[in-house]
């Protein structure tokens, strides 16, 4: 912290002991260890943002008076960026529902190199080629990203950071696909991708994925938000579009199995826009609160020294 800046414990414990309050009273009321709240008093430790909002409660301040601007963003970086309770049990849900999904179509690829090819002839599983390893792979990695986002959801631990690894998964293994099918096209010299097949299936992805993830993890640029929305939008009209296209050729096994995919894929797109939508608004609220800070620190008269 610079110049006049107090930092968080220094000011909780100013505070603390200006309400005649022991760290044993104050650590009983937050149902935590007297010991955490000396970690915290002397800046060993910090605690997460619900936490520090439920000090200021019973040290009767606001959360801007025990936190400076540097301080609020780490601590929100920190939070889960769906830390309300409905929030969190609807992105739960999400998680839960999609890990289900993509065990099932991992289960079934199973089935599939171990059963009869006969009974999945022309469904996603039948035929062993480069594609359907791919595809196999893909899922599995969905598999495993939305059983972290469940895990993390649950335990109310789905940071920001932890939020774009997660989300970006979908968009990278599109990528990985398109090469697994560029290859089998090369081994059996039977197809050619232009440019704007490359673009589209592999480039695009690939960008998809970066902006999702410097989204989630940048701290001063928020230039990002809006075209992580828009990721969001196009992902589910290319979904839905490409689902309608196939729709009359659909066997019956393959009418459920994409049904249900595309409906894990389209929620999760959802889901993924919730949580930049949640991010964004955080974020501005501490960016804002910091500048705010800087600006009245700077100087007596409360002025920047480029005179803004």
């Amino acid at each position: 912290m610079m110049g006049t800046e107090v930092e968080f414990g220094e000011k909780v414990k100013q505070v603390r002991e200006e309400r005649g309050m022991t760290q044993q009273t104050l650590a009983e009321k937050l149902y935590v260890t007297r010991q955490a709240v000396s970690r915290w008093e002397c800046g060993a430790r910090h605690p997460d943002l619900l936490t520090a909002k439920k000090i200021a409660r019973i040290l009767d301040v606001t959360l801007d008076e025990l936190l400076s601007g540097e301080e609020l963003r780490e601590n929100i970086e920190k939070e889960p960026v769906l830390a309300k309770p409905v929030e969190n049990i609807v992105q739960t849900a999400m998680y839960a529902v999609a890990a289900m999904i993509y065990l099932l179509l991992c289960l079934f690829s199973v089935y599939g190199l171990l059963g009869p090819r006969e009974g999945i002839a022309g469904t996603p599983a039948g035929g062993i080629t480069l594609v359907t390893i791919a595809s196999d792979l893909v899922r599995i990695a969905y598999f495993i990203a939305a059983m972290k986002g469940l895990i993390l959801s649950v335990r109310n631990k789905l940071t920001a950071a932890a939020t774009g690894i997660i989300m970006c998964v979908p968009y990278v293994f599109v990528a990985i696909s398109f090469l697994a099918s560029f290859a089998e096209m090369q081994i059996k010299s039977n197809g050619y991708i232009g440019i704007v097949g490359w673009f589209t299936g592999f480039a695009l992805p690939f960008c998809f994925a970066a902006c999702i993830l410097l989204f989630f993890r940048q701290r001063k640029q928020r230039i990002l938000f809006g075209l992580v929305e828009g990721i969001c939008v196009i992902t589910i009209v290319y979904l839905v579009y490409g689902y309608m296209q196939r729709f009359t050729r659909f066997t019956d096994l393959g009418f459920v199995v994409t049904t249900v995919h595309m409906a894990g894929k389209i929620g999760m797109a959802a889901l993924l826009g919730y949580q930049a939508y949640v991010w964004n608004r955080k974020m501005k609220a501490g960016y804002k609160r910091d500048r705010g800070y800087r600006i009245f620190t700077a100087s007596p008269c409360g002025k920047t020294g480029d005179g803004s």
